[in-house]
């Protein structure tokens, strides 16, 4: 399959809309195979956490852009220096990740798992917003800086609201890991996780095609520079596409807490690591439940 992707490209390397259309073939092929191959509720989970990745699309390239291009391709732009951009922010930014996941496991750690992702794709949703406000320039008009703003939105709140919503995942795929086969199986569901972003950053980059977004800086007079679909990018790719998620969990999540262990055979909680605590060793629940 990479093979054929790799001798399409080859044979037409500007034309996107063939490399889009094989990578969705091939990634309907790897979904209905993990049907096959795997238990219904570790292939529901795995086809969850591609979708949910696939729905993040991409468009950080475009941000990056607009935020640092001079004032001849972007008039009235940041115009951010590098090392602002990518030095000093991204100091704070780190910090701030370490923060989601200690805020994460303060309200999240006993909650529901479709809870989680529900609050989860809020949160992303949310942390686009301040691109949203940034881009129309609303932060000038309540009399923020853009240094400022981005401080607060992309640099502080951000990071943290994106760890916060990536961490339902990883417990999750921890979850649907069948005994003696853990590393296997955590190897699977991230692979898929990663599939997922792969195709987003496809999807990314036709939206920004279909956005009429334009970034070539050899133009000496930004003629050919155009983020006039910009705050449509964000809004749509950013703020609401995170949301469609939510439904999606009535169907593939399994409705179980954060604590419990899971029957993988059912995808139903068995016994909570409160109940095991309270239990003879020799009357633990297995993690996959063997038929006998």
């Amino acid at each position: 399959m990479c093979l054929l992707l790799g001798v399409v490209q080859f044979l037409q390397p500007e034309n996107k809309y063939v490399d889009l259309a094989i990578s969705f073939g091939i990634t309907l092929v790897l979904s209905v195979s993990i049907y096959v191959a795997l238990p219904r509720s570790i292939a529901n989970v795995t086809f969850f956490l591609f979708l949910t990745s696939v729905l993040s699309v991409s468009f950080g390239s475009a941000m990056s852009y607009w935020f640092t291009v001079d004032e001849k391709c972007n008039p009235g732009g940041p115009h951010f220096d590098y090392l602002f951009f990518s030095v000093y922010t991204s100091i704070i930014a780190r910090i701030c990740t370490a923060i989601g996941v200690y805020l994460f496991q303060v309200f999240f750690s006993n909650a529901n798992v479709r809870v989680t992702f529900w609050v989860s794709a809020i949160l992303s949703s949310m942390a686009s917003i301040s691109d949203y406000c940034i881009v129309k320039r609303w932060n000038l008009r309540v009399g923020l800086s853009d240094k400022a703003f981005y401080l607060i939105g992309d640099t502080v709140l951000e990071p943290m609201v994106g760890m916060m919503a990536s961490m339902p995942s990883m417990v999750l795929m921890s979850k649907m890991c069948p005994e003696n086969m853990e590393a296997t199986m955590f190897a699977i569901l991230a692979s898929f996780n990663n599939l997922g972003y792969s195709l987003s950053s496809a999807l990314g980059v036709f939206a920004m095609d279909v956005a009429g977004i334009k970034t070539d800086l050899t133009s000496g007079e930004g003629g050919a520079c155009d983020f006039s679909g910009l705050p449509s990018l964000v809004f749509y790719c950013g703020m609401l596409l995170p949301l469609v998620s939510i439904p999606l969990t009535f169907v593939f999540v399994p409705n179980i807490n954060m604590q419990d262990v899971v029957d993988l055979d059912t995808g139903k909680a068995v016994a909570s690591s409160a109940d095991d605590a309270n239990e003879a060793p020799t009357e633990r629940v297995p993690l996959l439940a063997k038929s006998t």
